[in-house]
Formats: structure tokens, C-alpha cells, sequence
């Protein structure tokens, strides 16, 4: 594989996701062409996406299509539950 069509991604991720995952803060490799969609599946987060997860990429709501440049950080937000 061509190291050079890998990019480095930081991902956070919060609440009941981190508790999941284990980790709240982590930089992943990913290959290009890359999105938050791939990057999704690629975490194995896809029940996740289906639980309504927000996207956000360097602060700004995203969608599944957007794409990842190297250094972007992900924010994976899990829908906020209460009463």
C-alpha cells in the first residue's frame, strides 16, 4: 500500500460512544479518498450512524459525504438523551 494516499485524522468522541470505544481522543490513518462516511466505517461506527451520530469536522456540523483533509479533527457526537 502507498503510504502517500494515507491521511492522519484526529477523531473525538464523547458521552456513551467514548465510554464504548474506551477512548475519548485518538488520530487515525485513513485512505484517501477519504470521508466521514469511510472514516465511519472504517471505526466499525455504523449501528452508531443509524442511532442518529452528528458529524463534525474542524467544529462545523458535517455530513457522511464530506470529505477529510490530513490533519482534520472529527468530532462523533451521539444524540443527547434525557427528559
Amino acid at each position: 500500500m502507498n503510504d502517500e494516499s494515507n491521511i492522519a485524522v484526529h477523531v473525538l468522541t464523547f458521552g456513551p460512544l467514548a465510554e464504548t470505544l474506551g477512548w475519548k481522543t485518538q488520530t487515525t490513518s485513513i485512505t484517501q479518498p477519504a470521508t466521514v462516511g469511510k472514516l465511519i466505517q472504517q471505526l466499525n461506527l455504523v449501528n452508531w450512524q443509524e442511532e442518529q451520530l452528528v458529524f463534525a469536522v474542524n467544529g462545523v456540523q458535517c455530513t457522511t459525504r464530506t470529505a477529510l483533509k490530513n490533519g482534520d479533527e472529527v468530532a462523533l457526537l451521539p444524540p443527547v438523551s434525557g427528559g
